[in-house]
């Protein structure tokens, strides 16, 4: 790749704390340098669910957005072959891989949804998300104005179409593309513009962003964008691309699940 593009790496955490990741950035060939920090839950405090966060890398305060992930349980089975199997006990309950969640950012605040979708013929499966065009308030000095919901959060908002894709099975990359807007629905499949791609998670470990590209991708929002490919892009990679469901989710002793938590827990991070 072009290496004048913008890329972020996704690297070992300056502060030695295993569950942390440090994103650096890098530009026309520049050293990377801190952007942000990806802390992940603690595993010792954050059992049976998943928690990402991105943080400012400088002001360890500033939260820009993070992902909980809460999953639902299979229940025990009663087959007394799988009982004999697992020592005369039924087996423990295990998370259950979810199918989509939620990237919630902050300031201005937006939840954008990521939906795994199936492959096709036995194809790759891609994620798939939408982002609106316009999120913030237009300065107003009128009282029913300020009642209104932002645009963000608004029905009638246009969005745009984002979808990540793994182009073969024995690939390690995948590319997000901008796939159109949410007004383009009523548009014949043949007059359809090519999708755009926007950016390359090469080997699941560094994101290039294709800049000459983001021209045509008219959000009001650009560095909304960059937050959604980045943490999303680092979701991906621990939900869908890890052979360990228990690890995703913390779950250290799978025989003490029958007293998982019902109440709601503060956040992880």
């Amino acid at each position: 790749l072009d290496e004048n593009l913008p890329a972020f790496f996704y690297r070992n955490s300056p502060d030695g704390i295993a569950h942390h990741k440090g994103i650096f950035f890098s530009i026309r060939g520049s050293d990377p340098s801190p952007a942000y920090s990806l802390r992940h839950g603690d595993p010792a405090t954050s059992r049976n669910c998943y928690a990402a966060g991105l943080f400012d890398c400088y002001n360890p305060e500033v939260l820009y957005g993070e992902v909980l992930i809460k999953p639902e349980w299979t229940h025990p089975s009663l087959s007394q072959e799988e009982i004999r199997l697992n020592g005369g006990v039924p087996p423990p309950p295990t998370p259950i891989l979810p199918t989509q969640f939620t990237v919630q950012l902050y300031n201005p605040d937006l939840q954008v949804i990521v939906t795994q979708k199936p492959g096709s013929w036995g194809g790759s499966a891609s994620y798939e998300f939408s982002l609106p065009q316009l999120v913030f308030r237009t300065p107003s000095a009128s009282t029913l104005d300020r009642t209104q919901d932002d645009p963000g959060a608004s029905l009638v908002t246009p969005k745009l179409n984002f979808v990540w894709r793994k182009e073969s099975k024995l690939s390690k990359d995948l590319t997000a593309y901008m796939t159109g807007k949410s007004t383009d629905e009523v548009v014949k499949k043949k007059h359809r513009d090519p999708d755009i791609i926007v950016g390359l998670f090469r080997a699941l470990r560094e994101l290039t962003v294709y800049e000459p590209n983001l021209y045509r991708v008219e959000l009001e929002d650009p560095k909304g964008l960059e937050l959604v490919l980045l943490l999303s892009a680092a979701v991906i990679k621990d939900l869908y691309f890890s052979s360990d469901i228990n690890q995703i989710f913390n779950v250290s002793d799978p025989c003490r699940l029958a007293s998982l938590p019902t109440a709601a827990s503060p956040s992880p991070l």
